[in-house]
């Protein structure tokens, strides 16, 4: 599969949610939209779900519901004013305060004001000559992988209970040394993939050297079983994390010819037994970077 590529995002693995309730601030904002012109969902909600939500909130994603149109999410208007006044959504792992970092999600008091005012309001649609073009998705991806790995085989997942981490070996035997602009995994069922890595295995590595192509090794953490051991991460999935760039300052991540990929899956169980065969996908740099991107 050759594609070219889309747009790139900066990633930041996840930490410590912080739940705040609403603030003065924002309910003066909601009482002065509500007091002025009318919110509309066309106008002034359109675009803030499609700049902050519909990566997750569209079929086939994470998200239990699709926010793409005005019939998807006119159903949900009171539920989506709670979760944003709460700040449970959109999730984002970070503290704020220290750095505004290039991917982050968190929604401004004006922002939510729009969403309070629009629930509060009836949530209508408003004039369809303010609605925005509906944003492009890839076929799923955020970006246009030029190559495809995909686990050999799908792994069971029972109904209930706990899940140990999962690791799958494949065995890509990468033909030469490759520079990788970006890398995005894609979880074959959201609904149990809590989060997951691609690890890329060196040909000189000890690190599952005697695994089997396909057939999970179980292991009580994420480090393999082998704590000593460091292996570089080629891609990384959390709900929302979306598509890493490793391009900042003209850098690239290093892929030896000869080099294989382990998915370091952790899955939770959904009340329903099922079957994952995630993937990752890779967009290669079209020239040599200056620098190597560790991670």
């Amino acid at each position: 599969m050759i594609r070219r590529p889309q747009s790139l995002s900066v990633f930041l693995e996840a930490g410590i949610i912080v739940a705040l309730t609403l603030t003065p601030s924002t309910e003066a904002t909601a009482q002065d939209l509500s007091a002025s012109t009318p919110v509309t969902f066309n106008k002034d909600v359109l675009p803030i779900l499609q700049a902050r939500c519909q990566v997750c909130h569209r079929p086939g994603e994470i998200a239990p519901m699709s926010l793409l149109t005005y019939t998807d999410a006119r159903p949900w208007a009171r539920a989506i004013k709670q979760a944003v006044t709460t700040r449970e959504m959109p999730p984002w792992y970070a503290e704020s305060g220290y750095v505004k970092l290039l991917n982050d999600p968190t929604l401004s008091d004006d922002e939510i004001g729009k969403f309070v005012a629009w629930a509060d309001n009836g949530a209508v649609e408003g004039n369809p000559a303010d609605k925005v073009p509906l944003r492009t998705f890839y076929d799923g991806w955020n970006i246009q992988p030029d190559m495809v790995i995909e686990m050999p085989e799908p792994v069971e997942i029972p109904a209930e209970g706990v899940v140990n981490y999962q690791n799958i070996r494949v065995d890509v035997d990468f033909p030469e040394d490759m520079w990788i602009a970006a890398a995005e995994m894609r979880a074959g069922d959201p609904t149990v993939v809590h989060h997951m890595r691609g690890n890329l295995i060196p040909t000189d590595s000890e690190v599952m050297k005697n695994a089997i192509p396909g057939v999970p090794y179980e292991s009580g953490d994420e480090m393999l079983g082998e704590p000593d051991v460091r292996v570089d991460v080629l891609g990384r999935y959390n709900p929302s994390l979306g598509a890493q760039g490793f391009s900042l300052w003209d850098s690239a991540k290093f892929v030896p010819k000869g080099s294989n990929l382990v998915f370091n899956m952790h899955y939770t169980t959904s009340g329903k037994a099922t079957t994952d065969r995630s993937k990752l996908g890779l967009v290669f740099a079209k020239e040599p970077p200056k620098k190597r991107f560790f991670s």
